[in-house]
């Protein structure tokens, strides 16, 4: 007999067991020992007592891990992964755990829920779409191979902060994937970007990561939109990446994570700088309130 239970009822080993279990043969090794496991977890503001582990009587056998966050009006929650061992698959253990999320979330006044899926993966997002969740958009990650160069007009300047602050900007877009948001952005900066008459023309949240000498390694972007009534959006966009991705003498990895397929025109800016797609996932929503609309 299946039984569902909180992760704030089990330990930290049968959840960590349930993961791995739960994503063995996944798309990419999503592998991980307990403390990288437990640092997950905070990094993307999982919560134990919406988060619910499976079990084929002691063996902890699938998880679905959730976050919530109320944004305004909205208290929305995040499907963190959902994942069942090769054992128990398509013996309907992958439904019972969406179904009692989503009756979690409900007792919880939850409004909208969203997760993200793997485009490729058809029976996941056939799953949710049989639950009520319905695709709003694609995101992709998008990485840089090459070096270019971006040309600063020197018209605009950056001012940086912390990525907490990103969300009182006059343009700051609260409706993103999850993880692109500033919550997720532990230690994460902010680039606004100043025009010439004192407008915030365009702003990113963006992390630089380092290799065990200093060397820089890595610029990651995850949140990145332009000030719609923006004249001249591909020089803004020109000295927004110039200031994100400043030249170096060591070449560093350019990467766009949980980027949003329909901001068109910084998407098309990105391709056509040779930026290339490496993950394709599809960006799903579901009412969980009485008359919420997913957009």
């Amino acid at each position: 007999m299946y039984q569902i239970k909180r992760l704030s009822e089990c330990t930290l080993d049968q959840a960590l067991e349930a993961w791995n279990k739960g994503f063995e043969g996944y798309f990419f090794d999503a592998t991980m020992d307990v403390d990288r496991f437990a640092a997950r977890l905070g990094q993307e503001n999982i919560s134990a007592s919406l988060s619910i582990i499976a079990f084929d009587g002691e063996t902890p056998i699938g998880l679905l891990l959730s976050g919530s966050k109320k944004i305004g009006n909205n208290h929305i929650a995040w499907n963190g992964g959902t994942g069942v061992a090769a054992t128990h698959r398509k013996k309907g253990i992958g439904k019972l755990l969406v179904e009692k999320a989503c009756e979690i979330y409900r007792a919880k006044g939850i409004h909208t829920s969203t997760l993200e899926a793997i485009s490729k993966n058809d029976q996941a997002i056939a799953l949710y779409d049989s639950k009520g969740y319905k695709i709003v958009d694609h995101v992709v990650h998008l990485s840089l191979e090459t070096s270019v160069e971006f040309n600063d007009s020197l018209e605009y300047y950056p001012v940086i902060t912390s990525a907490h602050d990103a969300q009182f900007l006059p343009i700051y877009r609260h409706d993103t994937p999850w993880q692109s948001q500033w919550w997720c952005m532990k230690d994460g900066l902010t680039l606004q970007l100043m025009g010439p008459d004192g407008e915030t023309a365009a702003y990113a949240m963006f992390k630089r990561q380092y290799s065990p000498d200093g060397t820089l390694k890595a610029i990651v972007v995850t949140h990145c939109f332009i000030n719609d009534e923006q004249k001249d959006p591909e020089k803004v966009l020109e000295a927004l990446f110039f200031h994100l991705f400043p030249p170096t003498v060591a070449s560093y990895q350019c990467t766009l994570a949980f980027f949003q397929t329909s901001n068109k025109n910084v998407y098309d800016y990105l391709i056509d700088k040779g930026f290339s797609t490496k993950v394709d996932q599809v960006w799903m929503k579901k009412p969980i309130a009485a008359g919420v609309d997913i957009g």
